[in-house]
């Protein structure tokens, strides 16, 4: 019998995405920061985009890292 392989939900940080829309939005607007939370959930990042604790670890990384990427 034939196992599905199941999604496996990233469980690290999403440092990598992150990164990356930051060399892209140098600055960003309440509709931008949805759009990214919502394409990090599509990801797989539910563990930081379904709570409050993660969506400040996000907030914190992007403010922290802005204009040094």
């Amino acid at each position: 019998m034939a196992t599905k392989k199941s999604a496996k939900k990233p469980t690290r940080f999403p440092k990598r995405e992150l990164n990356a829309w930051l060399r892209k939005h140098l600055s960003w607007d309440h509709q931008q920061w949805l759009d990214l939370i919502t394409d990090l959930k599509k990801q797989g990042f539910t563990n930081f985009t379904e709570s409050q604790e993660g969506l400040d670890a996000i907030g914190l990384y992007l403010e922290t890292k802005k204009g040094n990427v």
